[in-house]
């Protein structure tokens, strides 16, 4: 009689803990938000593995598990493996538009900052003068000009990527 109460005590008593541990585990998760248009979460941590669920910019996932470049996550029930380069620790920032909490004259000093062509000219190494500062490369200016004036809206990435390439 005493051995089975304690038994009982035992198998009560582990249940107890391991319940414990798992929720403190749950309680100590990391949230992880989505960054790109759409994230894929895997069944396991490979881009060819089957995909559990799509989540879209700005969701909350909650991390379980860390593996080399891959989270393991909960996201609406559901558990898989999103990539680290499709999420980060904070919420994706919003549009962000100068104009709108300004009642400032455009016409007065509206030169406050480069243009957004000089300063991708500047990360790319290109001089004002559009001249490369080493002769190195050879660049296409008008490619150049061409992609960075290419507009893609949040939609439009969706529509591609479901659509998918080749198909």
């Amino acid at each position: 009689m005493i051995r089975s109460r304690f038994k009982k005590f035992i198998f009560h008593f582990s249940f107890f803990i391991l319940h414990f541990a798992f929720l403190a585990s749950m309680a100590h998760a990391a949230d992880l938000y989505v960054q790109s248009v759409k994230a894929p979460i895997f069944s396991s941590p490979s881009m060819g593995s089957p995909k559990v669920v799509d989540a879209s910019k700005g969701d909350q996932l909650k991390e379980l598990e860390k593996k080399g470049d891959w989270h393991k996550v909960v996201y609406k029930d559901k558990t898989g493996w999103v990539s680290r380069l499709l999420v980060a620790s904070k919420p994706p920032a919003g549009k962000v538009s100068l104009l709108e909490e300004t009642d400032e004259k455009l016409e007065k000093g509206a030169r406050k900052r480069a243009s957004a062509f000089t300063t991708a000219a500047a990360a790319r190494g290109l001089a004002e003068e559009r001249a490369r500062a080493s002769d190195k490369y050879r660049v296409d200016h008008r490619g150049v000009e061409w992609m960075e004036a290419l507009k893609v809206s949040d939609e439009e990435s969706l529509k591609f990527l479901e659509k998918g390439v080749g198909r």
